[in-house]
């Protein structure tokens, strides 16, 4: 059983428990109703305040934008996807599904509206990559900082080498 105590597992976790049978059926569908009902409550918010969310859509898209025209989006996705499987990260959950490209990039940044997700800056070359990111989940009362050095290992994936948090 989920209690409120163990970390929120994002999708990806939970269907790979799921399907290599560590979770059974109803766990997972417990796990999962949790992401369900964040998922509609933000759609509630939205049509609550449709002017705030479209500023804070248009905010979103122009970073994600300008992430785009600097590394490309292929790459903006991959740095993500490596974050995605990051445990004990949780923006994860966020992030679960930044490899399917008919996903939009900008729906995984949150500049304002919590939960926030801010991409600080992103450095990318041919061996590695780094990012500082800010993000604010889960009620916390302040927003924290963390710094990820990503390497590209021989097989050519990016993997996570170090991670900071210089802020908290």
């Amino acid at each position: 059983m989920v209690s409120i105590k163990e970390p929120i597992l994002p999708p990806n976790v939970l269907f790979r428990e799921f399907e290599s049978g560590r979770m059974s059926r109803e766990e997972f569908h417990e796990a999962m109703s949790f992401h369900a009902i964040e998922l509609i409550d933000e759609m509630e918010e939205h049509r609550r305040n449709p002017l705030e969310a479209f500023v804070e859509s248009m905010r979103n898209k122009r970073l994600a934008f300008s992430l785009v025209r600097k590394h490309g989006e292929v790459v903006v996705r991959e740095v993500f996807s490596v974050l995605s499987d990051v445990s004990g990260f949780p923006p994860a959950r966020l992030l679960w599904n930044a490899s399917h490209r008919h996903v939009p990039l900008h729906c995984f940044i949150r500049l304002k509206k919590k939960p926030i997700f801010r991409v600080r800056s992103l450095d990318v070359n041919k061996s590695s990559a780094k990012i500082d990111l800010e993000y604010q989940f889960d009620n916390a009362s302040r927003i924290t900082r963390e710094r990820f050095l990503l390497k590209r290992g021989w097989h050519g994936n990016l993997y996570v080498e170090d991670r900071a948090i210089y802020s908290k």
